[in-house]
């Protein structure tokens, strides 16, 4: 009874806002990370890219489909390999402007901006609380989801990085569209269909991820709601208009995924878009529910992928086979599941992270109080007999309760080293004076952290800005590197390239490389000598037009110990590089950087 009491007090929502923002208190002094410098650079108008870029409608455009992205490939911030339409951008002018005052008023200083997240943040989990109350009513169930949602730790990226703030928008704008539409069902006056609809279009301007709150609008229609289907039905019409209106709107500005194998455009490539989505959707499913580290998936080959899809979907019957039972008897349960499972759909366009997760949070959430309460852990009469469901549902209360507080706190101090796979090669480069006249070449490496190479020296003033930056070969790969001759170096990539998910940012396999195929560069050209059977580079030659010893360039590479100088070898002579993770690199430039 004291729990009972406990979660149905009138001052619960505001509570659990609470408790999820303090818990995130650590991102306070996690600084800028990652794509905040792409942001500070086009608001900072620091170069000729940033320039010719409109800060309310390009801070989301990273890979632009004109001029900007010819820049880039002539200063190295784009690799050789880039897919020739390769075009990353997102309409988010509603998030940009959040991120325009920033840099008005406090730009130098990161722990306001995180402060200022962090209020979005804590707007969000009310939103999402006040909801569940709107569904429950003042009960345990409303109270109980509430408080799981705000220890969820899938929201440490979305809180913490400031980059992300456009998630912590779309959860706030798409909890209010839901709790809006609910009410126009409720009094059925047309003029009350209004309110969803102009929040639905301001969150659909801050981020993509909005259309979760159409996954939860159309469960309620068909789970929930009242009267003839003909107008349960009906209700949804002027959101699909919407939505058809928003994305032709997106096309023919130019936004979209074209050319990434991260990323993916399900209006432009349906096909690619569904094979996706039957492989991601269960793997974020199982990480909603059961705390699987999806991130992780990025970091494995295609094999180990789809034995993770095909196990993730495996526990997702288990889940479904403890929920059948409440799915069978209460409406509302439906809803709720029907809404997370939805609300996966659009996300599964980008490749599984737990930062994803922010919108199906709220249906699971809603369904797992439902059956803490079904079984008599929440308070309330017992419906569901049975001690191995009793303690699964404990189990995942524990799971989603304290373990994910601890987690939540944990990952939002740790965002630091998330920020390390950005400025390793920034911070881990040469910073001699020399540097301002050099071509730093990565015999190995990642567009990640060799792009923002001279954006955060730039930006942070913590050594030259090279004259140019290089990328040959990938180090997620053994790659054995040959000096054939005074100008040329050859690349055998063991396993062919782009066999890990993160070389593929700007390049998708739809269009594959043949033997024979040459790639002018502004540094170098590369000629593709050899492909694998599904046209990935294996053999690669690089010729420079200097002599490789030319104290214009400056050779480098990742090993064990972290970035170090490449030794040119004699001609003939053949180097091996081995393998070096992404991560391990982060986490061994981590400890150096603190080891200092």
């Amino acid at each position: 009874m004291r729990l009972q009491r406990w979660l149905t007090q009138p001052g619960l929502p505001g509570l659990a806002a609470g408790l999820a923002v303090a818990l995130c208190l650590p991102a306070l002094g996690a600084g800028f990370n990652g794509d905040d410098y792409f942001h500070r650079a086009i608001l900072g108008q620091i170069d000729e890219f940033a320039r010719k870029a409109r800060p309310l409608w390009d801070l989301f455009v990273f890979v632009p489909a004109d001029e900007r992205r010819d820049w880039m490939l002539d200063t190295g911030f784009l690799p050789w390999w880039t897919h020739p339409e390769a075009n990353i951008g997102f309409l988010r002018p509603v998030t940009s402007a959040t991120h325009l005052l920033d840099h008005n008023l406090w730009r130098d200083l990161p722990a306001v901006h995180h402060a200022h997240s962090l209020l979005w943040f804590g707007l969000a989990v009310l939103a999402v609380a006040v909801l569940y109350r709107r569904v429950h009513g003042a009960t345990a169930v409303a109270g109980l989801a509430a408080l799981l949602f705000a220890l969820e730790d899938a929201h440490a990226m979305p809180a913490g990085w400031i980059a992300n703030r456009n998630s912590v928008l779309t959860l706030l704008f798409a909890a209010g569209v839901v709790i809006l539409h609910l009410r126009w069902r409720k009094t059925r006056r047309p003029l009350d269909a209004l309110p969803p609809l102009a929040v639905l279009a301001v969150g659909l301007l801050s981020g993509e991820a909005t259309l979760g709150a159409v996954a939860y609008v159309t469960a309620w229609q068909l789970t929930a709601d009242t009267g003839r289907w003909r107008d349960r039905l009906g209700a949804l019409l002027p959101y699909a208009a919407l939505v058809i209106a928003w994305r032709l709107a997106y096309d023919h500005l130019g936004y979209g995924a074209i050319g990434s194998g991260l990323y993916i455009d399900p209006g432009s490539h349906p096909g690619t878009f569904l094979i996706a989505l039957v492989e991601r959707w269960p793997l974020l499913l199982a990480g909603q529910w059961f705390q699987v580290p999806v991130d992780v998936w990025a970091l494995f080959h295609r094999g180990m992928q789809l034995s993770l899809s095909a196990a993730a979907a495996s526990i997702c019957l288990g889940l479904l086979a403890l929920l059948w039972r409440l799915l069978r008897r209460e409406p509302l349960a439906r809803f709720w599941a029907l809404g997370m499972a939805l609300s996966l759909v659009p996300v599964c366009a980008a490749f599984p992270m737990n930062r994803l997760l922010i919108h199906a949070g709220v249906g699971a959430f809603g369904l797992l109080a439902m059956l803490a309460g079904s079984v008599g852990l929440a308070g309330g009469e017992v419906v569901d007999e049975g001690r191995l469901r009793r303690l699964a549902t404990a189990g995942l209360l524990l799971l989603h309760g304290p373990l994910a507080a601890l987690l939540l706190l944990a990952n939002t101090a740790g965002l630091p080293m998330f920020g390390s796979l950005f400025a390793i090669s920034a911070e881990g480069s040469p910073r001699d004076e020399a540097v301002a006249d050099q071509i730093l070449v990565f015999v190995n490496g990642n567009e990640f952290p060799v792009a923002y190479t001279g954006v955060i020296r730039h930006l942070d003033g913590i050594g030259p800005v090279p004259a140019g930056l290089a990328l040959l070969a990938p180090m997620h790969n053994d790659n054995r590197i040959l000096r054939e001759d005074e100008h040329t170096l050859v690349a055998t990539v063991d396993g062919g390239m782009f066999a890990n998910a993160f070389d593929r940012l700007v390049r998708s396999l739809d269009v594959p490389f043949v033997a024979g195929e040459s790639v002018e560069g502004p540094f170098f050209t590369a000629e593709v000598r050899e492909v694998t059977a599904d046209g990935r580079p294996a053999v690669i030659g690089f010729r420079f037009p200097l002599p490789l010893e030319d104290p214009g360039y400056r050779w480098l590479c990742w090993r064990a110990e972290g970035l170090v100088p490449f030794p040119l070898p004699e001609v003939g002579e053949t180097v091996r590089l081995p393998m070096m993770p992404l991560m391990d690199a982060a986490v061994v430039h981590h400890g150096d950087h603190h080891s200092r």
